[in-house]
């Protein structure tokens, strides 16, 4: 019975597996796999959800491209108003619930087409332990955008961040102007901290407390306070602290944009929802300097549509940055070199911004508090009705906790802006003998062989440091004038060894909180294994974590600033504080894009916020404020 039950969740496994480029020819052919499913989960968790098969019009008010948080937002909020008309275009399909749902399915997910897969360039400094040296920079693609394969986790940043926007020229952005509308997006069931004033209870998007919390969990948070830190609830604005994790997730099951904004106004009239729909390029008026319209490709069909209020780009920070350029929007002398007509010189691309990090350190846990060894535990009737039901270890992404510190080596002085985030995980790499959270982290297989698999079948946890002050600066070039390239990244990580002595003290000091008297009947132990290309430095030292961080670097995925937000007297804003693209009449960018620099929080929240703030600014430029509900 119980190789029964293993057998099935395998099976699930495996089909996400087939989702791979890369495997689609050398795995099991899905249609022998799907019979067995239905029998598990029926056929409805199957299916892709379905958002409509509308018959396109020639023009619409507002034509939104990309549906990630932002455009879905849009979406919604924009059709609410029954005299405009609607249409949202994305690249990618509908979420299958099966595999969206589990957020423990994270990683499995970023390995299928749900993900563009771009990656990094070879990198000198960091990345050391991954494949070809390469980082991957996963973006969703899908409705819902990177919110249906991220890590769930929902994080607004600091209030002093959103007040220095303001202050840099961007009027309404600062902390109290923002408050309302995150408030207004969220229905909360944040146990400790529900009613402080400082969270919704009537929005769209769901955010609650994990509904699985290990004694992992308990033991960190009390050590990060018996460690000098305070228990506080980081998304009221102050940072410096410990608390445990607030997910965008709806009794244990992933709260995408897509099931949280779009799933049950697809019947409006005004909506069209138009998937697997690659935007090639926004027509401009070159006399009047405004955007008329967009062309896209469906199935192998070239189609355009015009938009009679606005072009509205939700594309992200790389796709909406790179479609900007292909129309004529970007460096002069980088689209001339392409032979793009310029219709406006900006500084499209001019910078990137992202959070690096690392991967561990990891500890032993000797007195087993709840069994938790590997993947296949999971694969039985009895945990997949707990997910079902919104419980079990499922419905955590595994990511717990969140810990904010300041590092020695900060550059801003405010002690009370942090520059590293510390996030601890139930569970390691060495819980997944599949191939699939390797591939999905890019991991080498000589990294993967020797430093995780002796964790399989193992109970371990870890912590993952994340830099939220990177001082390196990236670059997002056109690599051709094919809209289906992907763009060129030039972006180094650890370029500037503060970098990385932040994230060695981050390191340090999660090892500092495990070594409290919380963790004492847990029975905890560092692991002592070296990763490759490490082996020669004395383990525990400042010498060989810095070495690990440049071996095992993660990434977070939160790359912004390509269309950064400021005032035209801002050599480096492209759009304005109303998200309009300077010099460009009805064409807007309304994603992470235009977030000016690296934020102290998970960008998914801020990709929600954007959306709901940029929907009243749309309404307000044209006349249709009618609607306003804050």
């Amino acid at each position: 019975m119980r190789r029964v039950k293993k057998f099935r969740f395998l099976l699930v496994i495996l089909i996400v597996i087939c989702e791979l480029k890369s495997f689609a020819n050398g795995f099991l052919n899905t249609s022998m796999i799907v019979p067995a499913l239905q029998m598990v989960f029926g056929l409805s968790g199957l299916l892709e959800m379905n958002y409509g098969d509308p018959l396109l019009k020639s023009s619409y008010d507002y034509v939104i491209v990309g549906a990630g948080p932002a455009g879905c937002v849009l979406a919604n909020r924009l059709s609410e108003d029954t005299r405009r008309t609607v249409l949202l275009l994305e690249i990618g399909k509908g979420e299958i619930p099966m595999f969206s749902d589990p957020p423990l399915l994270g990683p499995l997910l970023a390995s299928t087409n749900y993900n563009f897969g771009y990656q990094t360039e070879v990198q000198k400094y960091g990345c050391q332990g991954l494949r070809n040296k390469r980082c991957s920079w996963a973006h969703g693609r899908g409705i819902g955008g990177s919110s249906i394969i991220n890590n769930v986790i929902y994080t607004r940043g600091s209030k002093k961040e959103y007040d220095s926007w303001a202050k840099a020229g961007n009027t309404g952005w600062g902390w109290d102007d923002m408050l309302p509308y995150f408030k207004k997006l969220e229905k909360s069931n944040i146990h400790d901290f529900d009613r402080n004033g400082f969270h919704g209870h009537t929005g769209r998007l769901s955010i609650e407390d994990c509904p699985f919390r290990s004694e992992i969990a308990d033991a960190v948070v009390k050590g990060a306070q018996q460690a000098g830190y305070r228990y506080l609830d980081y998304n009221a604005g102050d940072l410096i602290g410990v608390s445990y994790l607030q997910a965008h997730t709806r009794k244990g099951h992933r709260a995408t944009a897509g099931n949280s904004y779009l799933k049950d106004i697809i019947h409006r009239p005004n909506l069209h929802i138009l998937t697997r729909s690659w935007v090639t390029k926004v027509l401009m008026d070159t006399r009047t300097k405004q955007a008329t319209g967009v062309r896209f490709v469906n199935g192998k069909r070239s189609y355009t549509v015009y938009a009679t209020k606005e072009v509205i780009l939700s594309a992200g920070a790389f796709e909406s940055a790179k479609l900007l350029m292909l129309s004529g929007v970007g460096p002069a002398k980088h689209l001339q070199k392409h032979d793009i007509k310029v219709v406006q010189n900006l500084p499209v691309g001019k910078q990137v911004t992202e959070h690096g990090g690392v991967f561990g350190p990891v500890f032993i846990v000797h007195n087993d508090p709840d069994g938790l060894h590997s993947l296949e535990q999971l694969a039985s009737i009895g945990e997949i009705s707990k997910f079902r039901e919104g419980r079990g270890p499922m419905t955590s992404n595994s990511v717990e906790t969140l810990m904010y510190i300041k590092s020695p080596v900060a550059e801003d002085p405010d002690p009370e802006l942090p520059d590293v985030e510390i996030m601890q995980a139930f569970i390691t790499f060495g819980f997944d003998s599949s191939p699939s959270t390797k591939f999905a982290y890019q991991l080498s297989d000589e990294v993967d062989e020797a430093y995780f698999r002796p964790l399989n079948n193992m109970r371990a946890f870890m912590y993952l440091p994340m830099l939220l002050r990177a001082r390196a600066k990236g670059k997002l070039r056109l690599k051709s004038t094919n809209p289906f390239h992907h763009p060129d990244f030039k972006y180094q990580y650890f370029e500037d060894e503060r970098d990385v002595d932040a994230l060695v003290y981050g390191i340090l000091h999660a090892i500092n909180v495990t070594s409290q008297p919380a963790f004492k009947h847990l029975g905890v132990e560092l692991y002592a294994k070296k990763v490759p290309g490490c082996v020669h430095l004395k383990f525990n030292t400042w010498d060989y974590w810095r070495c690990h961080v440049r071996t095992l670097t993660a990434t977070f995925q939160h790359q912004v600033a390509t269309c950064k937000m400021g005032p035209a007297s801002d050599p480096e804003a492209v759009v304005d504080h109303r998200l309009r693209v300077h010099g460009i009449k009805r064409l807007r960018v309304a994603d992470v894009g235009i977030i000016p620099t690296s934020p102290t929080g998970h960008t998914s929240a801020h990709s929600f916020v954007i959306g709901e703030k940029a929907a009243d600014m749309i309404k307000e430029d044209n006349g249709d404020y009618g609607h306003k509900s804050l």
